[in-house]
């Protein structure tokens, strides 16, 4: 218990410092007549320090007794003369103002004192305090709350026997040598409660420095419990993410299959409508039909190319990319639309750059993409009641080659014009919404870029850029 705080024994103290500074003071007078002024002066200052304000003002009010007693002219009388007033009132100021000092600053050190042990005892993670041999000085509330024992059964146990769990002595003993060699120590890692239940812990240990040494160590150990949990379930999160990207995708090789594997067969059933037709003719259209059969033969061969593309996809293999000139790819696009688009009545204007250099990629899929963006330009058209002008262009840029495919129809959406590539946004009524997410992903696969651009006044511009053959190889 404080001095300060027993109840009379902190004035008790301030006559003793000033008894004390009377038996000095008389014992050096022979020698040293002013030496009571110190002797006086340190004794209310001690005893402000040790009683605080009222104690300290107590001991200058006994002073002043013993010096006008005892030091203060005429001697042994409690009355003085008039020249010694100065002296002695110089003498109570000097006296009030240094115990206030000294009573004053050790308040504040109290009070400094008691704000940290507060924030000692009130931080939310366990504190606990060892000298330089491991044992524990002092602990706070919430390490006696997490680790399960009492103030009694810690002071002075060894930290690393009391919570360290044996298997992990060692890492222990080397955390505290790193500690020793001037580290500071923040681990992972696992403690021990009274009970034998072991504590996920986030562990900090650094040094306690007084004068230039080291004194004692702090370890300051952050329940990660929550945090453990919370990653775990990040991890099941995760997991269940993969799964839902792996049916996703699933969906997505299907949806890809389908749209791809549309178009040829559809070519092949009005073909062969074309070639039954021609047939029941009289006499027979045979030209006719031996075209018609060749159509099918050769969109049977583009449909069997698609299949065969899509098993060395899932097959892991490199798909075969080669040296291409673009316009041959558009050209081969044409002649497989030129049926549908003759039969919609669309008016076409090719420009065609010369001299392109080649791209490089897979004919396949860039067939795809050139005929996705023709036949949803033809459906865009469709939908208006304008005459359908579609326009398909290229021409060289300074890296790359870019390919154009422009139409009259309905345009692009007016509040998200991007939105045409998400997975599944179509305006048609048997679309699926997958083409152009396609064609964007096998650009891209491509390392080019496709986008799409609204004309005016009417229509839309899909355009695509390929690197040049010697860039993307």
């Amino acid at each position: 218990m404080r001095i300060s705080a027993v109840p009379g024994f902190r004035f008790v103290i301030a006559l003793l410092f000033t008894g004390a500074a009377l038996l000095l003071s008389l014992l050096a007078q022979p020698s040293f007549p002013d030496g009571f002024l110190i002797f006086f002066l340190s004794a209310v200052m001690l005893a402000g320090w040790f009683g605080r304000t009222a104690a300290g003002i107590f001991a200058v009010v006994v002073s002043m007794i013993a010096v006008d007693y005892y030091f203060v002219a005429p001697y042994r009388a409690f009355v003085m003369e008039i020249h010694e007033l100065p002296y002695v009132l110089s003498f109570l100021l000097i006296a009030l103002v240094g115990s206030w000092l000294a009573s004053a600053r050790r308040t504040a050190e109290e009070k400094q004192k008691a704000h940290l042990d507060e924030l000692f005892e009130q931080t939310p993670d366990a504190i606990m305090l060892v000298d330089l041999q491991d044992r524990i000085i002092r602990v706070n509330r919430k390490f006696l709350q997490s680790f399960g024992y009492s103030a009694d059964e810690i002071a002075n146990q060894s930290s690393i026997d009391l919570i360290v769990p044996a298997p992990l002595k060692a890492e222990a003993m080397r955390a505290r040598q790193r500690i020793a060699n001037g580290e500071d120590v923040n681990m992972e890692t696992i403690r021990r409660k009274k009970d034998g239940r072991y504590w996920d812990v986030s562990e900090v240990s650094f040094r306690v420095i007084a004068d230039g040494k080291c004194i004692a160590y702090y370890v300051i150990l952050r329940d990660m419990t929550e945090s453990k949990r919370a990653l775990e379930k990040l991890h099941k999160a995760q997991a269940e993410l993969a799964h839902l990207a792996r049916i996703t995708t699933m969906g997505e090789l299907a949806a890809s299959i389908a749209h791809e594997i549309n178009q040829p067969i559809g070519a092949m059933v009005t073909n062969g409508n074309a070639a039954v037709r021609w047939l029941a003719q009289q006499p027979p259209d045979l030209q006719g039909a031996r075209e018609a059969l060749d159509c099918i033969v050769r969109d049977g061969n583009r449909a069997a190319a698609v299949v065969q593309r899509i098993r060395t996809l899932l097959a892991k293999n490199s798909t075969p990319m080669v040296l291409l000139d673009i316009n041959e790819v558009i050209r081969e696009v044409l002649a497989l639309t030129a049926d549908e688009i003759k039969r919609r009545g669309i008016a076409v204007t090719i420009e065609l750059g010369n001299h392109l250099p080649p791209v490089i990629g897979d004919r396949v899929q860039l067939q795809q993409v050139v005929l996705n963006l023709i036949m949803n330009s033809l459906d865009a058209m469709h939908m208006t009641d304008r005459s359908g002008q579609l326009q398909i262009k290229s021409s060289r840029n300074p890296d790359c080659v870019l390919t154009q495919v422009l139409d009259n129809g309905h345009g692009l959406p007016a509040e998200r014009p991007e939105s045409i590539f998400d997975p599944f946004f179509t305006t048609k009524k048997d679309g699926i919404g997958m083409g152009l997410t396609i064609s964007r992903s096998i650009v891209e696969a491509h390392g080019g870029r496709l986008w799409a651009e609204s004309r005016s006044p009417h229509g839309a511009s899909l355009n695509f850029t390929l690197p040049k053959g010697a860039d993307a190889e």
